[in-house]
């Protein structure tokens, strides 16, 4: 194993009822000022917008409310979050809704302190010296945007989709109580599933396959999917929203990919790539690019690979080749997805294959992509990842 350093550094409220047990006291630590950034429907559908002005109220916590985060936050949004921020001096940021809501929030906290645009810190013109504490509530189990180290931002002007890690950018605490999801409609759920799975088998497909992280890879894959199913059967569910909103935090964790090599990511990358020019939401689209990605990296060399994956995660019969297995077991994801209602092609996502040859010319050798767990070195071999995804 590689060496690492590892901290989980949010405070984690787990469960029913946390919101009012542990939302004032998290607040109190910073002073009775908050800036509200919230999903209006999920918040308001849930009972959780309601929830935290009552704590609040009871409490002496004045509320400003910053809503209107597109699902792909946008840097002009975050920029107007800041002024307010900066005109109503709250003490810290409550951020309620999912992974594009909190990231939101995550960046506001900088940017507040930075006169110009916030874009300049994705640009890493300018580094985060200082950040207004964050307490996120999630309504949605998916990008585990609660306790993670990065942002995600649109800039629509240079048609670029930036993430940004920074240890500052943690939240300061999370409270997850999975009651908050049960009102989510399906597709959105679905995403999430993806989106949970995503973090870890990016990791797991590398080239540095390690015992336990691979263990817990497995695990967490398999939790999505016994429990993803159970979800979409019955959206009440406790404790398979429970499961995947655990699974959420630890699959952002990275606790199965530490100790490996360094962490590229190539499909969201992809996703990143297409997010810049249309606006898919970020589960749908790693569902669409996941598929993609691993069919042209099955090869002879990686087939025991899939294979594995293929034997742990989608009980697939081991009595047949590695090829064979790993072949099913792709075929597997792909059916999980249709099964969960979310799109498999770009074209399902309004993406004309005609802007392929464009997003390739654009973007290529703006990432590593010739690091990736199958190398890709010229605009051509990045274009037919992209058609097998059409």
């Amino acid at each position: 194993m590689n060496n690492f350093e590892f901290q989980l550094a949010t405070r984690i409220h787990f469960g029913k009822g946390e919101v009012e047990k542990s939302l004032a006291r998290e607040v109190l630590l910073y002073g009775k000022k908050i800036l509200f950034v919230f999903d209006e429907i999920p918040a308001k559908a849930s009972g959780l917008y309601d929830q935290v002005h009552e704590v609040c109220r009871k409490n002496g916590i004045e509320v400003t409310e910053f809503t209107g985060i597109e699902p792909n936050p946008r840097h002009t949004t975050v920029n107007k979050g800041a002024e307010l921020l900066r005109k109503c001096q709250a003490d810290c940021i409550v951020a309620a809704g999912g992974g594009s809501t909190i990231d939101c929030a995550k960046a506001i906290s900088f940017a507040v302190y930075h006169d110009g645009d916030v874009w300049d810190f994705y640009e890493h013109k300018v580094e985060i010296e200082q950040v207004k504490p964050v307490i996120a509530i999630p309504t949605l189990a998916a990008s585990g945007a609660e306790v993670s180290f990065s942002s995600v931002i649109s800039n629509l002007d240079k048609k670029k989709k930036i993430g940004l890690r920074n240890d500052k950018e943690r939240p300061a605490a999370a409270i997850l109580d999975p009651s908050y999801t049960f009102s989510v409609p399906k597709f959105h759920t679905a995403c999430g599933i993806v989106d949970i799975m995503s973090h870890t088998y990016e990791s797991y497909f590398d080239n540095y396959p390690l015992c336990m992280q691979d263990g817990f890879s497995e695990g967490i894959q398999k939790t999505c999917v016994d429990n993803g199913r159970k979800v979409m059967m019955c959206p009440e569910d406790y404790d398979a929203r429970a499961q995947l909103m655990w699974a959420a935090v630890m699959s952002i964790s990275h606790l199965t990919s530490y100790g490996r090599g360094p962490l590229y990511s190539p499909i969201h990358m992809l996703d990143h790539m297409i997010g810049a020019y249309y606006d898919i939401v970020h589960g749908a689209g790693i569902a669409v690019l996941s598929i993609a990605w691993f069919k042209y990296c099955l090869s002879d060399k990686t087939a025991a690979r899939f294979a594995r994956w293929g034997k742990n995660v989608w009980d697939i019969d081991g009595n047949q080749s590695d090829y064979a297995i790993a072949s099913q077991a792709i075929a597997a994801f792909e059916n999980f997805c249709k099964e969960l209602g979310l799109p498999t092609r770009l074209s399902q996502v309004n993406v004309p294959k005609e802007a392929l040859n464009d997003i390739v010319h654009d973007l290529y050798g703006t990432v590593p992509c010739d690091k990736w767990y199958r190398p890709i070195c010229s605009e051509q071999e990045l274009l037919a990842v992209l058609k097998l995804a059409y």
